[in-house]
């Protein structure tokens, strides 16, 4: 809630309105409403604390639903005057003047002077409201609050599990056992949450002995859902398959007389019946073959196991006292500090020796300044509350989501919209919290992203998340949220966030973000459809899906507020031209929609549209020209039917991601890349054999120079099965001199890259700059057939840790 207030009044405050004051004359309204949700604000701490109160619980909720509804007005302000801008650069004369005409601006006007005062006036009934309910003034800030200026990050990788070193040996005694008879035995983890049994079960899969004892290793995250069709495709790795026979057999064909590992983690499922249909599928697997099941229930462990249990218990105070300085202190001073100690030692005691528990709250107490008086604060005012209740545990990981910023509070509320056991992208999620309005911008000259990032960063080291991945960049590619984190994560969504496990759906009239894995067929018919800001659909079951789209009263209208649309996997073939009516859109994810073709013009409209995902649409070929310039990640991995890049992609000049660019014989340039200097992440340039003919040009174009922030980069001269000399088998030693100079021209900025692909380069020397990048990580040959050696100067690249050549 107060995040939401606090967005309504910095816009409510800032200079870019000040012209749409005067453009409509609401210079007065706007300073009215500034200073009645000003008011509000202020006894919103004091409300919340007595939200239990069932008057004050309601107040709240019409607040919030009032404040929704004038963060999209005032948006609707900004798209309008944006729209005049761009319209007033259009040289169509026609067009402009028409836009420009009195009666127009009249009509604009009182429309949105209508919403307004329908809105001022619910904010005063709710101000009136506040003094009846007795709520005062409070200050938002904490007594121990959140410190931005910590920079330092105080998270345990899953490689430095403490206090668990009999449990790991015991596990691998039994996995190495070459005396096993069984063809299949079952190790379950038993614990409450918290404990570390997924923790150790990665501990042990990991290893390096266990690693080289099976020929074949899965890991499935089963949680609420025991479907073993699903279970059985997660293993197989095929979403598409849906005939049972057709998966039992796949899977069997998998593991036959294999040696394999299989970790089923988080099972809950305690039908006997079950779980010994799963079990004869495995039954094909090679002498020796293991399953480690990780489970909260002692029932599940006795239905499953043929070994012992393993029953975790917490960790003993030597433990906890070192997992808890590692958190709360990580390299500094203040660990010598025994009386700091001796206080943070009072406050986790009631940890139970829990080790997500411990985590969670050294990292709040991390993330504080480390004073005395806060520490004794928090253990005596706030740590005390504790007791009261009957899930200890959960009301400690409660207790540290309390104490996170508002703005950090709604990022992770967000994490609710996907299925528990999710793994998610750390890029996309920032994306995705950008488009929602959650991440603050800053003073200083950082873009948004990297303030995201920062975001993602603190709810990582306060163990929000865990199991970080790294991708070939040496930067963090995935992560995902413990059980017991997802269960709270749900709890503090209330109903503005709503998840959908069928095909029909009535929208809450306070529904804000709505999720779904499977198909929906929305009611469209309610007012409350048209205050959606996240629509969210994910699911292989394509049928159920597509009729989403495809029924003819479908329309995008019904959803003008929508920030955030993703319609993953669903095998759309078109999308409506109604897309246009959806304004405030500035997040779209068509990804794994594998007959889509095109997209429709008027996609363009959206001026603010910052992030298009459309990574494997296989059957995509051209894209909209003139995108917005808005637009500030274009994703387009797997996009193999794309034949050339749209007009007017060098005026995108926010342009931060933009994962794939096409080249043929009539496309747009090379060129235009030259302006797009904002570029980060990966940039794979494919079709470079087209250049061949304009090669000394590319080398005084110097297109990819000035791009500080690149960081992974991939040159295919030829396009997937081709002959890299099949446009010109005549004369391949004249390919062969063109690559050399186009590959020069090529020259990304040394110190960013961190991966270089070069795939089906013809010249026989590779250019003088590779030996100056001194970051690069991962250097990539494929198909380069005139290579003959790697030169001496590759020990130029000192912080290389990954050669390929195929």
């Amino acid at each position: 809630m107060e995040a939401l207030a606090v967005t309504v009044l910095e816009k409510l405050s800032s200079a870019a309105y000040k012209e749409l004051e005067i453009i409509w004359n609401f210079k007065e309204d706007m300073e009215r409403m500034k200073n009645t949700v000003s008011m509000i604000t202020a006894v919103l701490l004091d409300a919340e604390a007595k939200a239990n109160n069932h008057q004050v619980s309601n107040w709240l909720e019409k607040l919030k639903d009032v404040l929704y509804d004038a963060d999209d007005l005032l948006e609707d302000f900004s798209i309008e005057a944006l729209r005049r801008k761009v319209m007033a650069g259009n040289n169509r004369v026609r067009r402009t003047q028409a836009f420009f005409s009195k009666s127009n601006k009249i009509a604009c006007g009182l429309k949105l002077g209508y919403r307004m005062k329908a809105i001022q006036k619910r904010l005063d009934d709710i101000a009136k409201t506040k003094h009846d309910l007795q709520l005062n003034d409070r200050p938002m800030e904490n007594p121990i609050a959140y410190r931005e200026q910590r920079q330092t990050y105080s998270f345990v990788s899953k490689d430095e599990v403490i206090g668990r070193d009999e449990e790991k040996k015991c596990i691998k005694s039994y996995l190495l056992d070459d005396n096993a008879t069984n063809n299949v035995s079952i190790i379950p983890i038993v614990g409450i949450g918290g404990l570390g049994k997924t923790a150790l079960a990665q501990l042990v899969y990991n290893d390096n002995d266990v690693q080289g004892h099976f020929e074949l290793k899965m890991w499935v995250h089963v949680s609420d859902e025991f479907d073993i069709k699903k279970i059985s495709r997660d293993i197989i790795g095929d979403e598409k398959n849906g005939q049972m026979e057709q998966v039992q057999q796949q899977l069997r064909n998998k593991i036959e007389g294999k040696k394999f590992l299989l970790v089923l983690d988080d099972v809950w499922n305690e039908d006997h019946e079950l779980w010994l249909k799963l079990k004869s599928m495995f039954m094909e697997g090679g002498k020796g073959s293991m399953i480690i099941v990780t489970t909260r229930s002692q029932t599940v462990a006795k239905i499953t196991g043929t070994h012992p249990p393993l029953f975790l218990k917490g960790l003993d105070s030597q433990k906890f006292q070192e997992l808890f300085s590692r958190v709360a202190f990580g390299e500094l001073k203040e660990q010598n500090d025994l009386e700091l100690l001796a206080i943070g030692m009072d406050i986790v005691k009631k940890c139970a020796g829990i080790p997500l528990a411990i985590r969670t709250i050294g990292s709040l107490l991390f993330s504080r300044n480390l004073g005395r008086s806060d520490w004794l604060y928090f253990k005596d005012a706030e740590f005390s509350k504790i007791d009261q209740h009957k899930d200890k545990i959960f009301a400690i990981l409660k207790l540290s989501y309390d104490h996170l910023p508002s703005f950090l509070k709604k990022c992770f509320a967000y994490c609710s919209l996907f299925p528990k056991g999710f793994m998610f992208e750390k890029k996309t999620l920032i994306q995705l919290w950008v488009a929602e309005g959650f991440v603050q911008q800053s003073n200083d000259i950082r873009c948004v992203e990297d303030i995201g990032h920062e975001y993602f960063m603190s709810l990582l080291s306060m163990s929000f998340f865990q199991d970080v991945t790294i991708d070939d960049c040496d930067g963090i590619s995935t992560c995902k949220m413990h059980d017991i984190m997802y269960d709270l994560a749900q709890l503090v969504t209330e109903n503005e966030y709503v998840v959908v496990e069928g095909e029909e759906l009535n929208i809450g009239n306070r529904t804000r973000y709505l999720s779904s894995r499977r198909g929906i067929q929305l009611s469209l018919t309610s007012s409350s459809s048209y205050k959606l800001r996240t629509f969210h659909v994910v699911g292989p079951q394509s049928n159920a899906s597509n009729r989403l789209l495809q029924s003819d009263d479908f329309s995008f209208s019904g959803l003008k507020f929508l920030r955030v649309l993703t319609l993953c996997g669903l095998n759309i073939e078109e999308i409506p031209n109604s897309i246009e009516e959806m304004k405030h859109l500035r997040y779209i994810d068509l990804s794994r929609n594998n007959v889509l073709k095109n997209l429709p013009p008027t996609i363009t409209s959206l001026l603010n549209l910052q992030t298009l995902k459309l990574s494997d649409c296989s059957k995509l070929e051209i894209l909209p020209e003139n995108l917005n310039r808005s637009l500030r990640h274009l994703e387009l991995n797997g996009c193999e039917s794309l034949t050339c890049m749209p007009r007017g992609l060098g005026q995108l000049t926010d342009l931060q991601t933009l994962t794939l660019f096409v080249l043929n014989s009539g496309s747009t340039s090379v060129n235009e890349l030259g302006e797009l200097n904002n570029l980060r992440g990966r940039l794979e340039l494919k079709g470079l054999n087209f250049l061949r003919n304009n090669a000394e040009k590319i080398e005084s174009a110097k297109v990819l120079l000035e791009k500080r922030h690149l960081q992974q980069l991939e040159l295919r001269w030829n396009h997937v099965d081709e002959d890299p000399f099949e446009d010109d088998l005549s004369s391949p030693n004249k390919n062969l001199v063109e690559d050399e100079i186009i590959f020069l021209g090529l020259q990304p900025h040394h110190h960013s890259l961190r991966k270089l692909v070069i795939d089906g380069f013809c010249g026989s020397r590779l250019p003088d700059w590779m030996w100056n990048l001194s970051s690069l990580l991962t250097l990539e040959f494929h198909n380069c057939n005139s290579l003959t050696s790697l030169p001496e100067e590759m020990s130029n690249l000192v912080s290389l840790q990954k050669l390929c050549i195929s």
